[in-house]
């Protein structure tokens, strides 16, 4: 700082009122001090001393001048950052102080521009708070950016292989990027003793909460010697404590059953514990358990959802790479085969030989990309909506720094500079801002309600989000840039006059500086600008979401419902399973308002399979088709009639098919299974025709599986996701959990209670998991455009407002300013029609270029939404020109008011008034 303002001009320094330097103030000491010297040398002289003799006395008087002079430095110092800093707190106080007592006195101006600024920040801090915790810091743990869930080949559950307990053990031995690794699962067992009946419990190891970083709200947590099935001790969930318990101290110590064993209550996790990242990505409540008991488990034995809290300074990449490294010298197993008549799981294939891929993935990562486009988008689109706010005050300032034209010569006139009058502009933007971001703050809070409010389902962990301190400072820090960005042009402007200017202005009368005047009008058809931007990709949205509302299914989702029931850890025997399966569809088809129900998942929701292979027989060049990735839906036989799906070709697996695939038929020679395909896998694999009846072979883990293709049904859509699971088959149920399916009649309803209690009254041990409604799902497919469209057409309405706020203001300034022209042309026998027009004409002027760089921006802009939409193009002319032709009208409606104003003017006031 003081090497630059060492060489800054007198001008400018007294300007912007720097402080003195250190090297000038030593340069004026060292005159002061060579002049007393002088002196002295002078009256010794006048004594009759000669020139050496005085110079010498003189010397011996003052001391050492080597010593004083650092003195002098030193002192200089201490002044130069001592005045300075005093300096300008005082000019920024005045200026602060002056611009309060500006603002009380122009209380409409203050009022409106306040209101402009506060919907502009505030929407961009209800944005920036969706932003924050979903891409910045999306986990609600301390320092949450430091946990990562850990996997293998892309899937968690390969943790759960042989390799697992020796790859884990081997990470936590050897993993320098990690400080500490911890794992959760849920599992389906009885829980009793508690007065809620949906308690599904989770296991933990014991350093899980230290992994997340919190501690429990009562009690404490697992020890590591608790590490075992019959450690007896259990913590449960601050939601229950608060249900079962009333939140009473005493839930310490109580005893629950869970599997038939006494569990005592050690301690109460706290409010926002739960699973930190989920790795399912799907959009449905099914499949994700809500755990509200956490019993202890060891590491090794848990498997499934590894999490681990990275070290400072490790990203989640340098820690996969170490992690794969480590991984890679644990040798992996083979899985053996199934037993003889036994279908395997529909897990990943495990291969023998090194592992294949580790990650850490941070919560980020994982975000739906349509969720994570949609929501930069609307950052985007609020950052454009506090521009045009911008440009509206900024037109504001500029209007009313014409209006103090006279007072900034006269402060020219008493020796302030240019810079001085720019910053004090600027501390008037800048305050102003100020006052709008307060304000914003409280739109910011019901914005978020909003957002809350309509937020898809993917975005379900915003529940709770609220502004906190990081929203707060970025909301200061908008806030002083766009004061600065609005405020920078009429600083430039506030003195660019001299005062001779001014002066002479005064004495006749004017339209108004040419400058500001070409200003305003660019700011006007900026914003004009922006906002068709934003109307153009609003309007393609709109488009969007009602050609997705029409897509064909391929499945009927009204009065459909899905439910998950998960066996018990004890799996049942195939005679069991077989018992328990056709009991529970008798007792839920007998339940009041159920009409019809089926084992089976939503057509909309079925498994993916990875690292599998389904292969047809070769044909007769020796020729066979094969896929990797398929989808597949378990089912009773009478699926596709409740699902209302469409047989297009073959026919359905019979009934006997059932028994079959659940109590294998000894007889090696017995025919294969029987399945259906979609439509989607017979074109991939049988393209020419020909699948009904073909043989399909599916490898998994070593071992294969031969099935009968018996039928085609068609494909699966989802509104703007294409086919639902890619190639799929469907086939009968899994030994791990019985997806159920249900119609139910017109105005019925079944709760996850009800089932709860059909399959309690059936077998007391699998548990009954979420239950979705059909329609429900249907609203959640169509959630992040119905997200996007919803508040991308609100920002572009209060765009549209401001623009024409802003428009209006503009044409009835350049109304007053040529009140004389005007009072001249009516004297002189103008028309109404002439005078409207000629008002008009500046105002559909400015709209019309405005709409012609919008048309040109928009056919760019817009190009982002490609992934979002859906029977539109992003360029499509009508929705540019339907949206040019709004502007057009908001344009003629802003400057009827102005025009009918001009109508009454009188001439003979207006030539008096100058």
């Amino acid at each position: 700082m003081t090497r630059f303002t060492r060489l800054l001009p007198n001008g400018v320094r007294r300007a912007f009122r720097l402080p003195q330097s250190r090297e000038r103030l030593l340069a004026e000491m060292d005159a002061e001090v060579r002049a007393h010297f002088e002196m002295r040398v002078a009256e010794l002289r006048a004594r009759g001393l000669n020139e050496p003799e005085a110079e010498a006395e003189a010397l011996r008087r003052f001391g050492d001048t080597e010593d004083f002079r650092a003195h002098t430095a030193r002192r200089a110092t201490r002044r130069a950052r001592s005045d300075g800093t005093v300096e300008w707190l005082t000019d920024w106080t005045q200026d602060i102080r002056f611009a309060a007592r500006q603002f009380n006195k122009h209380r409409a101006f203050t009022a409106l521009a306040v209101a402009t600024l506060a919907l502009g920040i505030g929407a961009n801090a209800a944005i920036f708070t969706v932003v924050h915790r979903l891409l910045i810091s999306p986990l609600p743990y301390p320092d949450g950016n430091h946990i990562v869930a850990l996997t293998m080949d892309g899937d968690e559950r390969a943790l759960q292989s042989r390799s697992g307990p020796a790859i884990l053990a081997a990470w936590q031995a050897r993993a320098h990027s990690v400080e500490s690794i911890a794992a959760m699962s849920v599992r389906a067992i009885q829980v009793q003793d508690i007065e809620e009946q949906d308690t599904i419990p989770a296991f933990i190891t014991s350093n899980f909460l230290h992994m997340l970083g919190v501690k429990p709200a009562l009690g404490r947590e697992f020890r590591l010697d608790e590490e075992r099935t019959d450690a007896g001790v259990a913590m449960i969930t601050y939601h229950l404590w608060q249900r079962s318990y009333g939140g009473r101290a005493d839930a310490i110590g109580a005893k629950i059953q869970a599997e038939g064993k006494p569990y005592t209550i050690v301690g109460v996790t706290p409010p926002e514990m739960g699973a930190p990242i989920s790795l399912t990505g799907t959009t449905s409540p099914l499949h994700e358990a809500a755990p509200s008991i956490w019993l202890p488990g060891q590491l090794d034995s848990i498997g499934g959802n590894v999490f681990a809290r990275l070290r400072a300074g490790v990203s989640a990449q340098q820690a996969s790479k170490e992690l794969q490294s480590i991984a890679a010298t644990v040798p992996r197993h083979a899985i053996p085969p199934p037993p003889p008549g036994r279908r395997a799981p529909p897990m990943m294939a495990q291969r023998t030989g090194p592992l294949c891929c580790a990650h850490a993935i941070r919560a980020q990562d994982l975000v739906d990309p349509a969720e994570a486009r949609a929501v930069e988008i609307l950052f985007v689109a609020v950052a454009v909506l506090l521009l045009i706010a911008c440009a509206n005050v900024a037109n504001l300032l500029m209007a009313r720094a014409w209006t103090r034209r006279r007072e900034f010569a006269v402060r020219v006139a008493l020796g302030a500079g240019r810079g001085r009058l720019a910053r004090l502009v600027l501390t008037e933007s800048v305050t102003l801002a100020l006052a709008g971001g307060l304000f914003g703050i409280g739109i910011a809070w019901e914005t978020l309600r909003i957002i809350l409010a309509l937020r898809p389902p993917a975005l379900a962990n915003l529940a709770g989000v609220h502004v906190d301190a990081a929203v707060l400072l970025w909301s200061v820090g908008v806030s002083v840039f766009t004061g600065i960005l609005f405020g920078s042009a009429p600083a430039l402007l506030a003195g660019r006059r001299s005062v001779g200017d001014v002066l002479r202005s005064e004495t006749r009368a004017g339209s108004g500086d040419g400058a500001s005047g070409r200003m305003r009008s660019t700011l006007i058809v900026a914003e004009v600008a922006m906002s068709l931007v934003l109307l153009a990709g609003a309007a393609l949205l709109v488009q969007s979401f009602i050609a997705l509302q029409r897509v064909p299914l391929g499945y009927d989702p009204h009065n459909l419902v899905a439910m998950d029931i998960l066996l018990p850890m004890r799996r049942m025997s195939p005679d069991e399973r077989l018992g328990f399966e056709r009991a529970v569809l008798t007792r839920l088809q007998g339940t009041p308002g159920v009409s019809e129900a089926a084992i089976g998942t939503l057509p909309s929701e079925p498994y993916q399979i990875h690292g599998m292979t389904l292969e047809t027989e070769a044909d007769a060049a020796g020729q066979s088709r094969s896929i990797q990735d398929f989808s597949e839906t378990t089912m009773s036989p009478n699926y596709f009639h409740l699902a209302r799906m469409s047989l297009v070709e073959g026919r359905l697996p019979d009934s006997a098919q059932w028994t079959r695939a659940i109590v294998p038929d000894p007889d090696a020679n017995a025919p294969p299974e029987e399945i259906v395909i979609n439509r989607e896998l017979a074109r991939r694999l049988w393209p020419n025709g020909g699948a009904v009846g073909a043989r399909l072979r599916k490898g998994i883990m070593g071992t294969s599986q031969y099935f009968a293709v018996v039928g085609i049904v068609e494909d699966i859509r989802l509104p703007g996701r294409g086919v639902i699971g890619g190639p799929g088959i469907y086939q009968l149920p899994l030994p791990v959990e019985i997806p159920l399916i249900a119609r139910l009649s017109n105005g019925a309803h079944l709760t996850a209670s009800d089932l709860r209690r059909i399959v309690a009254q059936t077998d007391p041990r699998p548990v009954a998991q979420t239950v979705i409604n059909g329609d429900d799902y249907l609203r959640n497919a169509l959630a992040p455009t119905r997200f996007a469209m919803a508040l991308l057409v609100a920002f572009a309405v209060v765009a549209l407002m401001l623009s024409a706020i802003g428009l209006y203001g503009v044409i009835a300034y350049s109304v007053s300013q040529r009140t004389r022209e005007i009072g001249i042309r009516v004297a002189l026998g103008a028309e109404p029609s002439a005078i409207v027009g000629l008002v008009a004409r500046s105002g559909l002027t400015l709209a019309i270029a405005g709409a012609l760089i919008g048309v040109v921006v928009a056919a760019g802009a817009t190009r982002t939404l490609t992934s979002m939409l859906y029977g539109v193009r992003p360029g499509d002319p009508v929705t540019f020109v339907s949206m040019a032709l709004l502007v057009g009208v908001v344009a003629v409606l802003a400057s009827f008011v102005p025009a009918r104003r001009a109508l009454r003017i009188d001439p003979i006031e207006a030539l008096r008034a100058e």
